[in-house]
């Protein structure tokens, strides 16, 4: 047995206050599932948590939504608990008023944290001065992150950008923000506001706001492969890595950080995920998700274009599981699709 094999993850975090870092030792390894909005739901997150990730972070919720008691924000605040899991609601919002009072709805669901959005680039969320917008002030954000964290129980965390632009790279001050409001930790989206997912993300910056930190540093951006994980890991000395546009295109790949065997089977996967789906949706939204699941399994493999089309022609369930086991029996004696750096795959979301 190697060093890396004979320590616990907790041991290999870095140092930080007796009252802030607690929540990420009990992660049962370093690398977590990234929120991701429209797909990190109670189904998807219950699927990675299988595959072992080792965080699980919602869709962005809006706290103004749960304060009003809108229905559909509420359906987006289900989640799943199972020995070792820990579970975390992201959430966005125009002040920290907001955000307080719709975290009594988080306490109720049974989740472990809270995760403020500094992230978003969309329009329609930056210009009410929440998501990205927030890292244009660091003073300002400190307030803000201050006031929620004295206004509730849970443990607080967040994820931001390097900034709002290649001028306005914030970043530094902000993490120090985050330190002084009582966060448990920083995840990092390595791309400014201005870039939204174009380019690359910057992993020499992560990792320097990592040498400068006082809290646990989570990077994120561009993780393609387990193996590539792995490398970020070490190689910048961050605490874990999120992944997310990369466990769409391959589900296993927390199962591959851990070396477990995978035993891939895309149409079991599918099989699984729809169960999941019949338990929490209506009719209409199972095959609209299950559509859409499909389609990001199939990505890279010869025929998914056509395969893509013939399902979305589909109008049940049962179609679209006829047209997987088709297709994924074609195809279960090839490799599996290399995700190229420079693959438009899922360019968007919102942090």
């Amino acid at each position: 047995m190697n060093l890396m094999q004979s320590l616990h993850y907790s041991d290999l975090l870095s140092p930080v206050p007796a009252n802030q870092g607690e929540l990420i030792t009990r992660a049962r390894s370093p690398f977590w599932l990234a929120p991701m909005a429209g797909i990190t739901d109670v189904c998807f997150r219950q699927l990675m948590d299988e595959m072992q990730a080792g965080v699980l972070i919602s869709e962005l919720v809006s706290a103004k939504g749960l304060f009003y008691n809108s229905e559909k924000t509420r359906k987006m605040m289900r989640i799943h608990k199972s020995p070792g899991t820990i579970v975390g609601i992201q959430l966005f919002g125009e002040s920290p008023e907001d955000i307080v009072q719709s975290v009594s709805v988080v306490e109720e669901t049974g989740a472990d944290f809270v995760d403020i959005n500094l992230g978003c680039p969309v329009k329609k969320v930056v210009k009410k001065g929440c998501g990205a917008a927030l890292m244009r002030d660091p003073a300002y954000l400190e307030i803000f992150l201050s006031t929620i964290k004295k206004g509730i129980r849970l443990p607080l965390t967040v994820k931001m950008r390097t900034g709002w632009n290649e001028n306005e790279l914030t970043i530094h001050d902000c993490v120090q923000a985050a330190y002084n409001s009582g966060c448990e930790w920083v995840a990092i989206h390595g791309r400014t506001r201005a870039q939204g997912y174009e380019g690359k993300a910057d992993w020499n910056l992560i990792a320097e706001v990592k040498s400068r930190a006082k809290l646990p540093i989570i990077g994120n951006g561009d993780i393609r492969s387990a193996d590539q994980a792995k490398q970020r890991l070490h190689e910048t000395g961050v605490d874990a890595v999120m992944i997310g546009r990369g466990a769409l295109r391959n589900p296993w790949i927390f199962k591959e950080c851990a070396g477990v065997d995978a035993q891939r089977s895309g149409l079991r996967l599918l099989n699984h995920y729809l169960s999941g789906l019949r338990e929490n949706y209506d009719t209409r939204s199972t095959l609209i998700l299950l559509r859409k699941f499909s389609s990001w399994l199939a990505f890279g493999y010869p025929g998914a274009a056509k395969f893509r089309k013939n399902m979305f022609e589909c109008y049940s369930a049962s179609e679209v599981m006829q047209q997987a086991e088709n297709f994924f029996s074609q195809v279960a004696h090839l490799p599996s699709p290399c995700f190229e750096d420079n693959e438009a795959f899922m360019m968007g979301g919102h942090g």
